[in-house]
């Protein structure tokens, strides 16, 4: 693509045109970029030809961004659109891809590497988009003007005419079928859907439509579709017919063959939600197997698990292995024939009637009674844990499909051992975290106690400087136990179910502000508001007003508010009057270890604490000015909070009690 690219930019937003333009001369190629303010400026040079791709930003206001993209479709449907969006998850933008849409960006998450990405993946899109249209065309004309083979058959039942199409299905010359009593290349007269009498001299005024099997000229069977119409006479006499036949047998074919994989996929999805549903790797291999043999109707089955030593095959499960079979089979050597095959270089292998009675195959299927014996390896992480053998006492082989889908079968069985194996893995490494953490927290919460206690001690008895460094080791013991709180906070927001229940939000907020008498806190507005939360409520707003004295200082003040927001939702307010938050980080400040905008100060898990309590409760959080406009006059997070709802009007105050925070 190393040709120049028109690319034409609608949106109300100038500003955005400088940074697009920037991005796109990273493409390695020249590029023009048309920025149109009005969508009907836009829409001109697009339908007058010469635009690669029209990049949409669906911002307009009224929802009128999805209505250009809808032009542009109806208009100039090859050309390529890629839409941009302020938000990822935007209604507007799943709309136009649903609609035909190349690609969407968010504006504020796109850089040049991306959106020359999404220009170059459009281009190619719509070249091939429109290769395919063009063969999809050729195509319908091809399929709309073949010929049909064509006979006439007189009212004796003899061939009277053919065409070259219709030599070509029986493979005779036209010619020689002339004078061929038709009955001749008919086979399998008691087919369903054919007439038991001769169907091209039947006496009737109706066309008939109907299937049957002609025999080929070199002895093989051609399955038709008959379209058949009478033939008359000035007088009305049945005088023959005249058919039209397509030879069907490949489509026959391949019907039947998308009738044996589906239902090939709806056993494998049986098979497959037996492995996700089981619990335990016993339960996993007993159920998977008998699901295997139900399904594919399999009279015998046999489950192996390698030992620790990979020298054996032990017997898991079983199911219709004879009784005197079960003694020998319940342990294998691994590196015998023919077994060393399955489970030491992990291959199928398929036991199948021999003309040799004595071969060790056929000792085999003897023993198991079996005609034919399918044994698949088992593999978990590239290695083979075990196999599963799988006989029939009715088939004498295995079919491809069949084999395909066995195959496939032990795959999915093996993943499922894998998966379990991962699990226990899991598990067990999350019982070891939770250990050193239990461990780390009793040992450096006593820790801070004794610190704690020591440095009282020493702002008793020293002055002056040294006082100054003991209350600095204060803040530091403080700070970490702070740090340690949150670590704990957070783990049991994951750890614990989140079941919320009614909790009396004045509470929550009085205890919050009582565990900061020394700062000047003002709470407004009616908060006698009962939400749906958990006794980690009391912790957003510890956080919140932690944060505010952070970074305001000793003389910053607060306020917290708390209103109605939709009628199902009250929103929370907490102000501050502190240095504010420049609007680049208005949105990373609640992610995880994102430190704090003065100093680097902060260890990033407050605020994500707030985001993740809130959306555990089901709101929405956000961080805007005090006072619009003024950054540095102050913060406001507001987030909202699912009221507790009356059922009736005899229950409006029937409310348990609320938890209290600890």
């Amino acid at each position: 693509m190393s040709e120049s690219l028109r690319v034409i930019l609608i949106g109300e937003n100038p500003g955005d045109a400088p940074d697009i333009r920037e991005m796109l001369g990273g493409c390695g190629r020249e590029v023009e970029l048309l920025y149109c303010e009005r969508p009907e400026d836009g829409l001109t040079p697009v339908l007058e030809g010469g635009v690669g791709v029209v990049l949409l930003d669906l911002d307009f206001p009224d929802g009128r961004g999805m209505g250009i993209f809808d032009r542009l479709r109806r208009t100039a449907p090859d050309v390529p659109v890629i839409v941009l969006t302020a938000a990822g998850e935007d209604p507007a933008a799943l709309h136009a891809m649903q609609n035909g849409a190349q690609d969407y960006l968010v504006k504020e998450k796109t850089d040049g590497e991306l959106l020359c990405r999404a220009v170059r993946y459009a281009e190619e899109r719509t070249r091939v988009e429109a290769a395919l249209r063009h063969s999809e065309t050729m195509y319908r004309r091809l399929v709309e003007n073949l010929n049909e083979g064509v006979i006439a058959v007189d009212e004796t039942g003899y061939i009277t005419f053919a065409n070259p199409r219709m030599g070509e299905i029986l493979g005779c010359p036209a010619e020689r079928l002339v004078g061929s009593p038709v009955a001749g290349f008919f086979d399998a007269p008691g087919r369903a859907g054919f007439a038991p009498a001769n169907p091209f001299c039947r006496e009737t005024d109706e066309r008939q439509e109907f299937e049957l099997d002609l025999l080929h000229c070199d002895g093989g069977h051609v399955h038709a579709l008959v379209v058949t119409s009478p033939v008359t006479d000035e007088s009305g006499r049945f005088r023959g017919s005249i058919a039209g036949i397509m030879d069907i047998t490949e489509r026959k074919r391949a019907e039947e063959e998308l009738r044996i994989r589906n239902e090939h996929l709806t056993m494998l999805n049986q098979v497959i939600g037996v492995t996700a549903a089981s619990l335990s790797l016993a339960g996993l291999l007993e159920e998977s197997l008998e699901k295997t043999l139900e399904l594919m109707r399999l009279d015998v089955g046999i489950v192996y698990m390698l030992d620790s030593e990979r020298k054996r095959a032990l017997l898991q499960h079983q199911n219709g292995l004879p009784g005197k079979a079960l003694a020998r089979h319940r342990l294998i050597k691994v590196h015998h024939w023919p077994f060393n095959f399955i489970f030491i270089a992990g291959q199928p292998r398929y036991i199948e009637q021999q003309a040799d009675p004595s071969s060790i195959e056929m000792s085999i299927l003897r023993e198991l009674e079996v005609s034919a014996l399918a044994c698949i390896p088992l593999v978990a992480e590239s290695v083979v844990v075990g196999a599963v053998y799988a006989g029939s006492r009715t088939k004498t082989s295995f079919s491809r499909d069949e084999r395909e889908l066995l195959e496939t079968i032990g795959q999915e069985i093996g993943s499922g051992i894998l998966k379990g194996m991962l699990h226990k893995k899991l598990e067990a490494a999350n019982r070891e975290a939770n250990l050193y953490l239990d461990i780390m927290t009793h040992d450096i919460k006593n820790a801070e106690n004794v610190s704690n206690l020591y440095t009282d001690l020493l702002l008793e008895i020293l002055e002056g400087e040294a006082a100054l460094y003991a209350r600095k080791i204060r803040s530091s013991i403080e700070r970490s136990a702070e740090i340690l709180g949150n670590v704990t906070t957070i783990r049991r927001i994951h750890h614990d179910s989140p079941d919320a229940g009614q909790i009396d939000l004045a509470t929550v907020i009085r205890e919050g502000v009582a565990a900061f008498p020394d700062v000047a806190i003002e709470v407004a507005g009616g908060t006698s508001a009962r939400v749906w939360a958990d006794d980690l409520l009391c912790e957003v707003f510890t956080n919140l007003i932690r944060n505010a004295v952070k970074f305001g200082g000793g003389d910053v003040r607060i306020a917290i508010r708390v209103e109605d927001y939709d009628g199902e939702s009250v929103l929370v307010s907490v102000e501050d009057t502190g240095p504010g938050i420049p609007d680049p980080m208005k949105e990373s400040i609640f992610h995880r270890f994102e430190r704090g905008w003065v100093g680097g100060y902060g260890d990033g898990l407050g605020l994500f604490i707030v985001r993740t309590l809130v959306e555990r409760y089901g709101g929405t959080i956000r961080v805007e000015d005090r006072v619009e406009g003024r950054p540095d006059l102050g913060t406001a997070f507001r987030f909202t909070l699912r009221e507790v709802l009356p059922a009736g009007d005899d229950e409006g105050d029937d409310f348990p009690d609320e938890e209290d925070c600890e």
